[in-house]
């Protein structure tokens, strides 16, 4: 759970504490909720049965409240994106693109003070950037990103106090046209963008299977999924925790189809 869904867990509690004090109180949970209500007004129905939300959202804050936002950089914001995903799922939204959200400060907003802008883009030029602080900009505004996407899969590297393993070419993943070269050992698949290969389908869990290799072959195992692993049409389950991967295996996550390859 994140820090936008379990007000117990401690990285909540550190992040709502910030947030708190006089002028008022805009937390992590706050932030999400008026979020979702910004979704559900902005939904627009584009046929029976079908309502398009928006998936791109600008959060202005207060300048106290962007002060304590930034200090925990893009974690934020990637936690956003998640409910963003997760309330979309909940409500049967269609999301055109990718979503992303991205905190500005507002210098006319009280502490505690929000508002929302948002739109719809099927393919967002801007990329996930690390924090920083920009020169006022003319008017009343000035804009400091914290932006975070859920986009095309992508292999996410360790922190930068560790080097990164070497990803050697024995055994890779085909995911939408694209190779993802799986790591020596072990390679976690999930939505969450701290797996090593993230795949953006709501379908699929934040950590959701992990392929590893033993005694020279690789194997599959579910991870405690929500909806569950196939691979080659068989599920992991209790019974069969764990399948080995054979070159061209199809490995289905929600509605996601990946490929393994072995050289």
């Amino acid at each position: 759970m994140g820090l936008l869904d379990n007000l117990e867990r401690g990285i909540e509690k550190a992040v709502r504490g910030a947030f708190s004090g006089r002028g008022g109180s805009l937390g992590p949970v706050e932030i999400a909720t008026a979020v979702r209500r910004h979704m559900d007004r902005e939904s627009k129905t584009i046929a029976e049965g079908q309502h398009l939300a928006p998936n791109l959202y600008k959060i202005r804050l207060a300048g106290e409240d962007f002060s304590e936002a930034k200090k925990y950089g893009v974690a934020l914001a990637e936690e956003l994106c998640e409910e963003i995903l997760r309330h979309a799922e909940s409500q049967g939204y269609t999301l055109l693109g990718p979503v992303k959200a991205t905190f500005v400060k507002n210098t006319e907003l009280k502490r505690g003070q929000l508002s929302i802008e948002s739109r719809t883009d099927k393919d967002p030029q801007s990329s996930p950037v690390a924090p920083q602080q920009s020169s006022p900009a003319a008017g009343p505004s000035a804009a400091a990103p914290l932006p975070a996407t859920m986009s095309q899969p992508t292999v996410t590297p360790p922190p930068a106090t560790a080097p990164a393993p070497a990803l050697q070419p024995t055994a890779s993943l085909e995911y939408e046209e694209q190779t993802y070269p799986l790591r020596p050992d072990s390679t976690v698949i999930g939505r969450s963008t701290s797996a090593d290969v993230t795949v953006p389908d709501t379908g699929v869990s934040r950590k959701h299977l992990e392929l590893f290799r033993s005694g020279g072959a690789w194997y599959a195992r579910d991870l405690g999924s929500t909806n569950g692993s196939y691979v080659d049409g068989e599920q992991l389950t209790g019974d069969a925790p764990k399948v080995q991967l054979v070159d061209g295996a199809l490995i289905s996550l929600g509605n996601a189809r990946l490929r393994f390859r072995q050289s």
